[in-house]
């Protein structure tokens, strides 16, 4: 976890599930309110995160996949030719209109770029994001690996 106003490492001070709990003058355990409150915005905070990196690793491979498949449709694709330069703004229309992906074609653009940029992604996608690709796309992307 990191200070967001100055970007420096911020101690742990999570607390071990037993510290909230304490032991009476009868020697029986009661829950200290404070500490309580603690450890469960400890959990929720931690879990909180952890949902974010795993938001952010998805929203990086499915950008990573949808670049792959511009790529190579501007590779290999059919009808290519027709599109030229047009082919992201019109891509960006085509899925506001069929598929309500909201993608501007600038964003479409960085996707390709991301892909150009990063191709040893594809060795580390999740099977998940394998099923989503294409066999002639895994083929181009993966070779003779047998992914």
């Amino acid at each position: 976890m990191t200070d967001k106003k100055n970007r420096k490492p911020v101690p742990d001070k999570s607390l071990h599930p037993d510290e909230c709990i304490t032991m009476n003058t009868h020697n029986v355990a009661t829950f200290d309110f404070s500490n309580l409150v603690d450890a469960i915005r400890q959990v929720y905070e931690k879990c909180a995160a952890q949902a974010s990196k795993a938001v952010n690793i998805n929203l990086t491979l499915r950008n990573w996949v949808i670049g792959c498949y511009i790529y190579e449709y501007e590779q290999k694709g059919a009808d290519r030719a027709s599109y030229g330069q047009n082919l992201l703004p019109r891509l960006s229309v085509r899925l506001r209109e069929t598929a309500a992906i909201k993608y501007h074609f600038r964003e479409l653009g960085r996707c390709r770029e991301f892909y150009l940029a990063y191709p040893e992604i594809g060795g580390t996608l999740p099977p998940q994001f394998v099923k989503l690709i294409s066999s002639e796309i895994k083929q181009s992307i993966f070779g003779g690996m047998g992914s």
